[in-house]
């Protein structure tokens, strides 16, 4: 049976390079342009797409609050004036630590623990908290959207069914 949180994690790592692909043909200067919008840059909204995958590899992983605290507080200095060809390479390492852990994982249904101080502790399946980490980068791919458009320039078209068309057009039989 199929590993559905390895296959949504490809799902992932397929829109992020999309999105990449697409940001290298744009006018210089556009990610870091000033915008009104839910962040004040398409950079900064990849930053924080980034470290929102690391915080979550980290909890999945069993890392305390207080850890993970602070091993996101290096990470941002890792992060400070990162170039966009860096950043790519910090989401495909990212995405390389999801793909080692789940491959390590003999139930993807365990239920796992968090523990917020602000929020409580919870307990969900790994899958489904998979799940929130590629929900979380497609609504932000979705603001990606939104912040190019402001600035007069189109997206990238990142809709899962985009990526299973084109996964099965990569294993389709040759004629």
């Amino acid at each position: 049976m199929e590993n559905y949180s390895l296959k949504i994690m490809d799902y992932h790592h397929w829109a992020n390079q999309k999105w990449f692909e697409h940001l290298k043909k744009l006018p210089e200067g556009i990610l870091t342009q000033k915008i009104t919008s839910v962040f004040p840059s398409l950079m900064d909204t990849l930053v924080h797409m980034l470290k929102t995958d690391f915080i979550w590899l980290l909890t999945i992983s069993g890392k305390e609050y207080e850890e993970t605290i602070g091993m996101l507080n290096e990470f941002n200095e890792k992060l400070k004036g990162i170039s966009l060809t860096e950043l790519e390479k910090q989401f495909d390492a990212i995405t390389g630590k999801y793909v080692t852990f789940l491959n390590g994982i003999e139930d993807p249904q365990q239920t796992i623990t968090i523990a917020h101080p602000k929020f409580g502790e919870a307990k969900a399946p790994l899958q489904d908290l998979i799940g929130h980490v590629v929900n979380h980068g497609t609504y932000h791919r979705g603001n990606l959207t939104a912040m190019l458009r402001q600035m007069g320039e189109a997206g990238a078209p990142t809709d899962y069914i985009f990526y299973l068309y084109e996964e099965q057009a990569l294993f389709a039989p040759k004629h």
